[in-house]
């Protein structure tokens, strides 16, 4: 029994020498590139939202390049900041929200001081906000369970739980691909969403929240026990969002400016989806882009026959999405009228290319009660019934 005790205890030890080596490697790492690419403060104007970067040595240049196209798109000022500008700057007096994008969390974690951690946990304590998608999920977090690397103390502490990652029954890291998300219908930030989003996966965590920490599901990992993959919550008087996917990715599409996953489909785009969070994020109120400014062809196949393919959710309130799905190029006329058949809104009256499209209803301003919605293309029409419940 003594020699066995021995054992185990000369194998603890030997792990923490592994575990501690590694820590000196990162380190050793980061001092090198630090080294080559200096962490200079930049000339800080202000914006809405502050994005992190540290010269490609742990922030994933796609992710950022991606999230501040997205920002643009959406009309939202936008400045990036490094690890020193945050070490040496109260950033409440410039920004809205920060911004850390995928990547390698523990250099995060090495790069920015107690100094900084504390600007950060202000900024968001007194009505700002703090947006992290992978990586920067993981560094918000209480501790981090990665791989073989077991559990690892993370200083940031916004999120009182654990990230584990990465899920080898989605992608082994460091393999990407596109995964089911089950959208939670009863989060705000959701009420546009379908019943399912397909987005991409790349070493994202599941979020296990400790005993006390309150949280709202945004999504779950369909193909893994339906666990935490998306969520939200307050943070003294200001908001923190997660991500374990990446949404801030146009698979199929240039628009994001990369290439990265370019070969994916996602079944349309999730920045509709982001442009929801973020108007979360920032205390505003939750919004859908334009119908002319989302970009859905959703099938790579034409469609055989028009259809209307789903109307979810519905009962609903306030807002409902409406998919449908064209043969060839059509003059598309999409109107909504209450039950008497008078005309309340009309949503589309365009040329519409073959293939899948969706389009949002808000129903600000109506009553509760029985709804149609009809859809012409050409000749043809396709009436549904809907249900707004007030």
């Amino acid at each position: 029994m003594k020699e066995v005790n021995r054992l185990n205890y000369f194998i603890q030890r030997l792990n923490l020498l592994v575990f501690k080596a590694k820590e000196i490697y990162s380190f050793l790492i980061l001092f090198c590139a630090l080294a080559v690419y200096p962490q200079t403060s930049f000339a800080l104007d202000g914006a809405d939202i502050a994005v992190y970067t540290d010269n490609g040595t742990g922030a994933w240049e796609d992710g950022i390049v991606a999230f501040e196209n997205f920002l643009d798109w959406k009309g939202i000022s936008h400045e990036r900041i490094t690890a020193a500008d945050i070490n040496s700057t109260d950033l409440r007096p410039l920004y809205q929200a920060i911004y850390f994008p995928g990547g390698y969390a523990w250099y995060y974690k090495i790069a920015i001081s107690e100094t900084g951690l504390q600007n950060i946990r202000d900024l968001v304590s007194s009505g700002g906000g703090y947006i992290g998608i992978c990586a920067g999920a993981y560094f918000a977090s209480d501790s981090v369970y990665w791989e073989e690397d077991g559990l690892l103390d993370y200083p940031l502490d916004l999120f009182d739980g654990t990230a584990r990652g990465a899920i080898d029954a989605i992608a082994p890291w460091d393999n990407y691909a596109m995964t089911t998300l089950k959208m939670n219908s009863n989060n705000p930030i959701n009420q546009f969403e379908p019943a399912t989003e397909q987005m991409l996966y790349y070493g994202g965590p599941v979020f296990v929240p400790h005993s006390g920490q309150t949280v709202d599901t945004i999504a779950v990992w369909s193909a893994w026990h339906d666990s935490l993959a998306a969520i939200n919550f307050d943070y003294g008087s200001g908001r923190v969002l997660l991500l374990g996917p990446h949404p801030e990715i146009e698979e199929d599409s240039d628009r994001d400016s990369t290439d990265f996953a370019q070969e994916l489909d996602d079944a349309g785009s999730d920045w509709p989806f982001l442009w929801s969070a973020v108007d979360w994020l920032l205390d505003r109120p939750i919004s859908y882009p334009p119908p002319s400014e989302i970009e859905w062809e959703v099938s790579p196949e034409q469609p055989e026959r028009f259809e209307i393919l789903q109307i979810y959710p519905n009962p609903f309130n306030p807002g409902t999405a409406i998919s449908y799905q064209l043969s060839a190029v059509s003059t598309v006329r999409l109107v909504v009228y209450n039950a008497l058949g008078q005309k309340v809104r009309t949503l589309v009256n365009r040329e519409e290319k073959a293939g899948e499209h969706i389009t949002r209803f808000n129903s600000g301003g109506l009553a509760g009660g029985i709804y149609f919605v009809q859809i012409q293309a050409g000749e043809e029409i396709k009436t549904r019934k809907i249900v707004l419940v007030k």
